[in-house]
């Protein structure tokens, strides 16, 4: 049997294409996250929950459809994280947000509510970056509560 030149091309070519080992998944937790979630466009309010708690496994969400309720929970219950959405009405020049980027103790997020639409696959090249706002050190944030005991 004669071997040519031409078909050892072939088997290099292949080699490039086998098919690489897939990656593990990355496993999310973020357990440590209790965040506060403001949506006032109340259209928006489930889509956006799911949304979140499909991104953030774990996390304690808590949502709110008023900037009332929103002051209201803050108030009442300890949170690391608020997440709000500057482009709906009001919200950039609210008393809440105010009060909330003061907060040394606290992460504000903004996000554009209407890239949080899971259901829709060109929204998906936001998530991984949305999920690193979220993976910035909890650490110094508890360590602040501790320090307020």
């Amino acid at each position: 049997m004669v071997k040519l030149e031409e078909d050892e091309d072939l088997l290099d070519d292949y080699d490039d294409f086998k098919e690489e080992k897939a990656e593990p998944q990355q496993i999310y937790d973020y357990t440590s996250r209790r965040i506060l979630v403001w949506v006032e466009d109340k259209e928006n309010l489930q889509m956006v929950e799911e949304t979140l708690a499909f991104l953030l496994p774990l996390a304690t969400i808590r949502m709110a459809d008023s900037e009332e309720k929103a002051i209201k929970i803050s108030e009442q219950e300890k949170w690391n994280t608020y997440v709000v959405d500057l482009t709906e009405e009001n919200v950039s020049t609210s008393e809440f947000v105010k009060t909330t980027n003061n907060n040394p103790n606290v992460m504000l997020i903004a996000l554009n509510y209407s890239r949080l639409n899971r259901d829709n696959e060109q929204n998906e090249i936001y998530f991984e970056p949305i999920r690193r706002l979220f993976d910035s050190d909890t650490a110094d944030i508890s360590q602040a509560e501790n320090q307020e005991l």
